[in-house]
């Protein structure tokens, strides 16, 4: 789960939503915790520190240790957010599919010691009131709080924040405008067809509604607003939580961590990797070498270094990402263990709308029919084509064929347009001295043709302008 490469919108959506509450409750705790200090965010702590250095100008008692304890906070956070790039780039480097596992489990450190540093307090083993401990429990929180802010915004592409609601609350603003205004003009739009009656404003309001949920501003505005409402409840579960059991009010935010990485553990990603066909023997490519192959394709398997474990897809985006240029049809063979829900078979089907963009084209091989069903009903059967989906390397490799010679003949066309083009550009300046010498045009109107006879196609062009210069003459 915690792999950017696995994650669509509604996945990253669920996950930010869910830690949001894990943000709001912390720095509630953080708050009644530690004298109304925030940890969730640096704003407000960039605005103390700006006014403590104003006193300290002022030579104002006190403003030194001000300056210092809201430096301190601010720093923990850009810590916690630099410590989770460097754990998630490192992962990235060597390969590991769950890059975003470590950082997590170290934010669910975080909160075991500050967990601990509360009920020291409360035990009266320690006090909050040395500068010394208020330091560092203010210092593990808001660490936490910058690392989990950072790995969110890396999983969701720099699309959603969980730690503060300012900028959330700003897109909720923006989204709602444009969602309102995308309601209003569809409303307006008459529902009859052929000159038939139009429906009334209810069908139409009822129309908009039943569309809406495809709509990106409607779904971004409830990802937004759900995100706000997350944050909320766990603003208010935990006070109320700290006040009746407060050594065990930081339980709840750890224990949802380590269920997602255990969840993460237990179902893991995919990789995809190109097959080796003189070693593979599961799609029966065993006697298939790589010589035989057409130039110009590749074969890709999702596989998972746990073989016998089922797994989730990658992200098929990031993956096209990588794909070498110069493969023009790619056959991806599907292990029987990868498990398709809707959220990936959309993120198949995103991929494989930009791969034919490219003029590239895919073959799906060794699709069972649990997965082919997930991914008809998801409609990427449809998109695809049926002819793409493959039952094994054989006959995958047939049609890699027949959609090179697909595109080489495509090719061969545009080339043949290209050079009826050319034929009739060449022909052009002969025309125009023709023109300027016989019938006295002025340069605006042989601007005008230039433009006209420059996009037209065929012969027939350059013999009608022939004929009507023979008439004017």
């Amino acid at each position: 789960m915690l792999s950017a490469g696995a994650y669509s919108f509604r996945q990253k959506s669920r996950l930010a939503i869910s830690l949001s509450w894990v943000a709001g409750y912390t720095n509630v705790i953080a708050f009644v915790m530690l004298g109304k200090i925030v940890v969730s965010h640096v704003t407000g702590n960039v605005t103390h520190f700006g006014l403590a250095a104003a006193e300290a100008m002022e030579q104002t008692p006190g403003a030194w240790s001000q300056i210092g304890f809201f430096g301190l906070i601010v720093f923990s956070f850009f810590a916690g957010a630099v410590s989770s790039a460097i754990m998630t780039e490192t992962a990235r480097r060597r390969g590991v599919a769950s890059k975003y596992m470590l950082p997590m489990a170290v934010e669910a450190l975080l909160l075991v010691s500050l967990a601990i540093g509360v009920s020291l307090h409360l035990s009266g083993y320690l006090s909050i009131q040395s500068s010394v401990h208020h330091y560092w429990m203010t210092t593990v929180a808001s660490a936490a709080m910058g690392l989990q802010n950072a790995t969110i915004t890396r999983i969701s592409g720099a699309v959603i924040r969980t730690t503060h609601l300012t900028g959330v609350t700003t897109d909720l603003g923006l989204e709602s405008v444009q969602y309102i205004l995308w309601a209003w003009d569809r409303s307006r739009r008459p529902a009859g067809k052929n000159g038939t009656a139009a429906a009334g404003p209810a069908s139409r309001l009822a129309r908009v509604w039943k569309v809406s949920r495809r709509q990106p501003s409607f779904q971004r505005i409830l990802l937004l607003a759900s995100v706000i409402g997350s944050f909320l409840f766990g603003a208010t579960a935990g006070p109320i939580v700290f006040f009746h059991y407060p050594n065990l009010a930081l339980a709840a935010p750890v224990l949802f961590l380590l269920w997602i990485i255990y969840v993460d553990w237990r179902k893991p990603i995919a990789d995809v990797k190109e097959l080796d066909l003189t070693a593979d023997r599961e799609f029966g490519g065993e006697g298939l070498v790589r010589e035989m192959l057409p130039e110009g394709v590749g074969i890709y398997r999702l596989v998972h270094r746990r073989r016998d474990a089922q797994h989730s897809p990658p992200d098929f985006e990031a993956w096209l990402e990588r794909l070498p240029k110069h493969w023009r049809v790619i056959i991806l063979a599907v292990s029987p263990l990868t498990r398709f829900d809707p959220d990936s078979a959309l993120n198949l089907t995103t991929a494989l709308q930009k791969l034919r963009s490219q003029g590239r084209n895919l073959i799906l091989l060794g699709v069972k029919p649990a997965q082919y069903k997930i991914l008809y009903q998801a409609g990427l059967i449809d998109v695809l084509g049926q002819q793409n989906v493959a039952a094994d390397v054989e006959l995958a490799v047939a049609r890699a064929y027949n959609c090179l010679d697909e595109m080489q003949n495509a090719k061969s066309g545009m080339q043949n347009g290209a050079r009826q083009s050319a034929r009739i550009h060449s022909a052009f300046p002969i025309l125009h001295s023709a023109f300027g010498r016989y019938c006295g045009i002025v340069p605006t109107i042989v601007a005008g043709l230039d433009v006209w006879l420059g996009t037209a196609i065929g012969e027939g062009a350059a013999v009608s302008i022939r004929s009507s210069s023979a008439s004017s003459t």
